[in-house]
């Protein structure tokens, strides 16, 4: 197995890929991660790797067997007890059913950001017709869906849903 911490991507956390042309199992980890994040993203992808030992392609990506070979390996981290309260509640709550990311779950995906170094503004702290910037885009804050915020880029009136926990750039108006 290869195993590369990453450089910050905006769209994913950890990255799986099976064997492949004479290349062995291949897992890339976000090194911006907190330290606890960094280990449930790097379980999660070698939940990835021991389910395709065992079954290959014929399962799906995030199925049954993926997220009972999740919880087999997050086992031992909960018995040497190595997180804090907040995140080992979180952490287990989570795999009762877990998600393709750690972000889809709002509990966790909360409980891990306390742990950030950088703590950004995010979305639900904003006022609904506040300015901000996403992914180089200029938004304006629109009402509350359920987890996310219906917004409009500013330049298209094209409207988005944006989840409430992303982090954002406040752009000043006059």
């Amino acid at each position: 197995m290869h195993f590369t911490v990453s450089k910050k991507r905006k769209t994913k956390l950890g990255d799986y890929r099976h064997p492949h042309k004479g290349k062995p199992h291949r897992i890339s980890v976000n090194g911006d991660l907190n330290p606890y994040s960094f280990l449930i993203t790097t379980l999660h992808e070698m939940a990835h790797l021991t389910t395709f030992e065992k079954y290959g392609n014929r399962i799906k990506p995030h199925g049954v067997h993926w997220k009972l070979e999740f919880k087999s390996i997050a086992d031992p981290i909960f018995e040497k007890v190595v997180l804090p309260d907040d995140v080992d509640m979180a952490l287990k709550n989570y795999l009762r059913n877990a998600k393709a990311s750690s972000c889809s779950d709002d509990k966790l995906y909360r409980v891990l950001k306390r742990y950030d170094k950088n703590k950004g503004i995010t979305l639900e702290e904003l006022e609904n017709g506040s300015f901000f910037k996403l992914n180089a885009k200029i938004f304006v804050k629109g009402k509350k869906l359920r987890t996310r915020f219906e917004c409009v880029e500013a330049a298209t009136n094209k409207k988005y849903r944006v989840l409430g926990l992303a982090e954002v750039e406040i752009i000043e108006r006059d």
